[in-house]
């Protein structure tokens, strides 16, 4: 009988209101903030805008945040956001945010036309081959996709003048603070 020891779990929501809250969400970016480190392909306000958002997107993020807590049976709190920026030729080199915790994405300007999701790698192979399986989400504008923060991902060059937008945040057990 064939089961499964482990399970990569993973959470996507689609944000009610969505056109509202993408409006709402696109006033609070400052242009002026965002930047291109020599490391980075890239633009974001990580660095000068650090934690601006958090307050925020609890507010803008409620229902789903409280969705996610029961599914997960893990009480979260944001502890940082940025927003990054993809223009044409941009990407994000393989990476991961933490060893413990869930990490999300926001896709804020996303076309499925021109655009490719966020490409994530399974933590171990693929027994039978000894390959390495990626996986994609299925994505929209508007998707919130919550997943643990110490699978690695990327993201692929953007090949069209559409900028892509994506927020992200992390999320840390409240135990952990209390």
């Amino acid at each position: 009988m064939k089961e499964s020891l482990f399970t990569v779990p993973n959470f996507r929501y689609e944000l009610k209101d969505w056109e509202f809250k993408k409006k709402s969400l696109l006033r609070r970016l400052k242009p002026e903030l965002f930047e291109r480190d020599d490391r980075d392909f890239y633009f974001s306000d990580r660095g000068p805008n650090k934690n601006s958002y958090i307050h925020y997107l609890n507010d803008l993020l409620a229902h789903e945040l409280d969705i996610f807590q029961k599914e997960s049976n893990c009480p979260c709190i944001i502890t940082d956001a940025w927003t990054v920026k993809y223009n044409k030729g941009d990407h994000q080199t393989v990476h991961h945010h933490r060893s413990w915790g869930f990490s999300a994405i926001l896709y804020v300007e996303f076309d499925s036309k021109y655009h490719e999701p966020t490409y994530f790698l399974c933590p171990w192979s693929i027994p039978e081959e000894d390959l390495t399986f990626i996986g994609t989400p299925e994505v929209n504008e508007g998707t919130l996709f919550i997943f643990p923060s110490c699978i690695h991902h990327f993201a692929t060059p953007n090949k069209s003048n559409k900028q892509r937008i994506i927020l992200s945040f992390d999320l840390l057990p409240q135990s952990h603070y209390k």
